[in-house]
């Protein structure tokens, strides 16, 4: 039986989806979801934890084609349910898509797709709410319901998505034959909060390894975030995506970035902008080579870009969960990527931060936090030595800044590192507070560093064929109002 099972997945992962090879942790998954269909385990649902890359959508879809009755997917955005519906009829298999924003006669219309046949439901949390979707899928035979990127629960239903808590609920009313949630990253913690929102009982857990080998974990230390990004953005490979907490500085530093790097591509995204625009943003950056996205964590995930090359992270996120999330976007393809995180200092303690500033593997760090041990490391700038952004240089940066805030107008590229540098004695006094401050390090990394720094990048300013650098707090004032006219143009033309 077990091998007429594996050669029935093997055929229709290649009849259906083109694929010639299944992981072996798909097919256990897929075995096990199978066989349920004529088998009575004792324990009937599974929580799939799968790093993100390995084909985790694969484990439910294929599935849901063999399967007897009608298959519930749901999704977090509607970026993910767009690329599935995509990826679903590229391959010639129908789907219905529930979701909110639907006429009573849209709806009706996706209702009769699963009368006629449809074995498969695309939707949201928000819209199995609603009594009416619910008592109109009950009629039907439910084989599966399935929650991916299933971390949300946790991560998102105490606050913005309660509708999250409720699918225990939805589950009950529904009375599927087995439950299934995937995610690439959960700690023992959202496990258990997975469980207890969303299971009738103890579900199975299948665990693979959350590390992505093909990923370079850096931390990159800096007295300025907005100049620190600048120096990775105009050397890093692109495709790129820069993770942001808040909307606003999205829009604002892709703005500035136009200016400094006009060569690449620079593209926004956030929650706050309409369906239509997400959805032109989305289809722009797919297919885009040399491209830098600025984001919150709205988009990315599940959105299935295989070559991007590089995640950074402006500050550090809440979680190591979080960040394993969001530094798997890149590297889909299997070839090498990198993830950057930007830290000055001033972050909050955290266990995410204590990664990121210690001297020790960050790999093995964040794996064990999710329960896991780690032999070997396969890219860390602590472990492999290639740090590309040194403690030194973030303590240069900090000195030169402080230096010309209290002393605009006097220094050059030159005379500051022979200043800062000096081994010895012989400056005025009133300059001895910043004299031989950096005595300990080469003159040569000092004056790179102020290269590297010089402008125009939020609050310095070089005037050219001089050298000059300053960073007196009226050019940083007018280069935020630069930034803003810039914004407010950039807003008059979209509405326009």
């Amino acid at each position: 039986m077990e091998q007429d099972v594996t050669a029935l997945i093997l055929e229709t992962a290649s009849k259906r989806f083109g694929i010639s090879a299944v992981k072996p942790f798909q097919l256990l998954v897929m075995q096990r979801i199978i066989e349920q269909e004529s088998r009575n385990y004792s324990v009937r649902h599974q929580i799939v934890i799968l790093p993100t890359g390995t084909g985790k959508s694969l484990c439910f879809l294929l599935p849901a084609i063999l399967c007897s009755g009608i298959t519930i997917i749901v999704y977090p955005l509607l970026a993910l349910m767009n690329d599935q519906l995509a990826f679903l009829k590229a391959n010639g298999i129908e789907s219905a898509c529930l979701r909110g924003g639907q006429t009573k006669d849209q709806r009706n219309r996706e209702f009769e797709k699963l009368d006629n046949g449809c074995k498969i439901v695309i939707t949201n949390p928000e819209t199995l709410n609603l009594d009416a979707v619910v008592n109109r899928l009950s009629q039907y035979r439910i084989s599966l319901f399935v929650c991916d990127e299933a971390h949300v629960i946790s991560l998102w239903g105490e606050t913005f998505r309660p509708s999250y808590l409720k699918l225990g609920r939805t589950v009950s009313k529904l009375r599927p034959l087995q439950v299934l949630a995937f995610t690439a990253t959960a700690g023992n913690e959202t496990i258990h909060r997975i469980w207890h929102c969303m299971f009738p009982s103890k579900p199975l857990l299948v665990r693979g390894d959350s590390d992505r080998e093909n990923i370079y974990y850096s931390a990159y230390p800096a007295y300025d975030r907005d100049t620190a990004l600048f120096s990775i953005l105009r050397s890093c490979e692109k495709p790129a995506i820069v993770f942001f907490r808040k909307r606003r500085l999205c829009l604002t530093t892709c703005v500035a970035m136009k200016r400094l790097l006009p060569d690449t591509e620079h593209l926004y995204y956030h929650a706050g902008l309409t369906r239509a625009e997400r959805e032109n943003i989305e289809k722009t950056f797919l297919t885009a080579d040399n491209a830098v996205l600025y984001s919150t964590n709205a988009y990315g995930m599940g959105v299935d870009k295989k070559n991007l090359r590089t995640v950074i992270h402006y500050t550090i996120p809440d979680s190591a969960e979080a960040y394993i999330q969001e530094a798997g976007r890149a590297g889909r393809d299997g070839k090498q990527a990198w993830s950057f995180v930007i830290i000055t200092g001033r972050e909050k303690q955290s266990t995410l931060s204590d990664i990121f500033t210690q001297d020790r593997c960050r790999r093995s760090a964040l794996l064990k936090t999710m329960g896991q041990e780690k032999d070997e490391c396969t890219g860390c700038d602590n472990c492999t030595g290639k740090i590309p952004y040194s403690e030194n240089i973030g303590r240069i940066e900090k000195t030169i800044q402080k230096t010309v805030r209290f002393h605009p107008f006097r220094y050059n590229t030159k005379t500051l590192p022979e200043l800062l540098t000096y081994k010895g004695r012989g400056f005025v006094e009133q300059e001895e507070f910043f004299c031989s401050s950096l005595n300990d390090i080469d003159r040569n990394l000092v004056e790179q560093t102020m290269k590297k720094m010089k402008g125009p990048v939020f609050g310095a300013l070089r005037i050219p064929g001089k050298g000059y650098l300053y960073f007196n707090k009226p050019f940083r004032r007018l280069h935020q109002y630069t930034r803003l006219h810039s914004v407010r143009q950039l807003r008059r033309q979209r509405r326009q």
